[in-house]
C-alpha cells in the first residue's frame, strides 16, 4: 500500500483505548511502561522504544477494508510542543508528498480553496470520472465532472473546489452522517460506516477519556471543553497519484499528556478514508508517541483479503517508520 503520513495524520481508534490510558483522569498519569504494556508490547519491545527504536504491532481490524496497525517511539520534545506543531499544521507542511494545502475557516468558503490548482492532465482525469474504484466520488459528483468533458481545466478546477467545499460543509454540519458514499457502479462504498466502527471500537478510550471518544462518534453534536480542532484540505502526490484529502484534526489535553485525533473523512483516490489516534506521554527522554492507525481501502477486501491486509500492514509500517524518523530528526534539531 502507498499510505504514509506525518505523526498524526492518521489517528485510528480500535486500540486507541489502551494508548489513551495515558490520558485517563486519574490522580497520577500512568508511566510509559504502563502505556506500552497496554499496547501489547513485551519488556524487550518496551526497552527498544525507550532506546529510540520504532516498534510496530498489530491492531484488530474493524472491517474487511481495514489496514490497522500501531507504532510506538520516542521524540525529544515535550507533548505540548508536539501537539502545538500538529495544530499549527507544521508536520503537514514538512510532508514531501503534500503539494498544496489550506485551512477552512468558520463555515468555509471558496476563498479557502483559492490556492488549490490543478493541471490539464488532472482536469482530464476528473472530467473522465466514472463509477468504480479509480476515483472516490458520489453519483452526483461523477455527473458534475462528466458534464465538463471537453471544457477548460479552469472549469474542472472550479468544480473540484465546489465539491470539496460541499463535502466539508456537509461533514461540519452532520459529522459522519454527512459523508456521501462512493459510487462503485452497482454498489457503494461507505467510508462513514468504517470510520464509525473505528470510533465505536475504542472501548479503552471510552473508559479513560469518554468525552473525547464521544466526539469521534458524535461530532458535531458531541464536544469537549478545551478541545482544539482544525479542518484542512490537502493535495498529495502519493507515489505519482494525485490525491485530494479533507482532514479533521482534534487535540485534547490531560495534564502534561496530549491526545490527538486525525480523521481523513474524504480521500479522492488510492484509499477510502483514514482515522488515527495518537497519545503523547511525557518521559525523561522527551515524549513517548503511541500511534494507532486505521486506513480503509477496498483493495484489501474480498477474496484473499487476509493475506492482502498482512502485506499492506507491513508495507505501511515500513513507510511510516521512514517518515516518522525524518520527522523526528527535524523536531530534534
Amino acid at each position: 500500500m502507498t499510505r504514509c503520513r506525518n505523526i498524526l495524520a492518521a489517528l485510528g481508534a480500535a486500540t486507541a483505548a489502551s494508548v489513551l490510558c495515558l490520558a485517563q483522569p486519574a490522580p497520577a498519569q500512568p508511566s510509559a511502561d504502563q502505556v506500552l504494556t497496554d499496547m501489547g508490547l513485551s519488556s524487550d519491545d518496551k526497552q527498544r522504544v525507550l532506546n529510540g527504536e520504532f516498534v510496530a504491532s498489530d491492531v484488530t481490524n474493524v472491517s474487511d477494508r481495514d489496514l490497522s496497525m500501531s507504532i510506538a517511539f520516542v521524540v525529544k520534545t515535550s507533548p505540548d510542543s508536539l501537539a502545538k506543531q500538529v495544530v499549527a499544521g507544521k508536520l503537514v507542511k514538512d510532508d514531501p508528498q503534500v503539494q498544496l494545502e489550506g485551512e477552512f475557516k468558520g463555515p468555509g468558503s471558496l476563498a479557502d480553496l483559492a490556492a488549490l490548482k490543478i493541471t490539464a492532465d488532472e482536469a482530464r482525469t476528473l472530467s473522465a470520472a466514472k463509477a468504480g474504484a479509480a476515483l472516490n466520488l458520489s453519483g452526483g459528483e461523477i455527473a458534475a465532472f462528466k458534464a465538463l468533458q471537453g471544457g477548460t481545466p479552469q472549469a474542472v478546477q472550479q468544480q473540484l473546489q465546489q465539491m470539496l467545499l460541499a463535502r466539508f460543509q456537509a461533514y461540519q454540519t452532520s459529522g459522519l452522517a454527512g459523508i456521501a458514499a462512493y459510487d462503485r457502479g452497482g454498489s457503494t462504498s461507505d467510508a462513514a460506516a468504517d470510520l464509525r466502527k473505528a470510533s465505536e471500537a475504542a472501548a479503552g478510550l471510552k473508559k479513560y477519556l469518554p468525552a473525547f471518544q464521544q466526539v469521534l462518534v458524535g461530532y458535531p453534536q458531541a464536544t469537549m471543553p478545551g478541545m482544539q480542532q482544525r479542518f484542512r484540505w490537502l493535495k498529495y502526490n502519493i507515489d505519482g497519484t494525485i490525491t485530494y484529502v479533507l482532514t479533521h484534526t482534534l487535540v485534547a489535553a490531560e495534564g502534561a499528556a496530549r491526545v490527538v485525533a486525525q480523521r481523513q473523512y474524504y480521500v479522492s483516490t488510492t484509499y477510502n478514508a483514514e482515522q488515527a489516534v495518537v497519545g503523547f506521554l511525557p518521559v525523561q527522554e522527551g515524549t513517548v508517541v503511541a500511534y494507532i492507525n486505521h486506513t480503509f481501502t477496498d483493495q484489501v477486501a474480498g477474496f484473499g483479503g487476509s493475506a492482502k491486509r498482512s502485506i499492506g500492514r507491513k508495507m505501511m509500517a515500513s513507510k511510516l517508520k521512514q517518515m516518522f524518523d525524518k520527522t523526528r530528526q527535524k523536531i530534534a534539531q
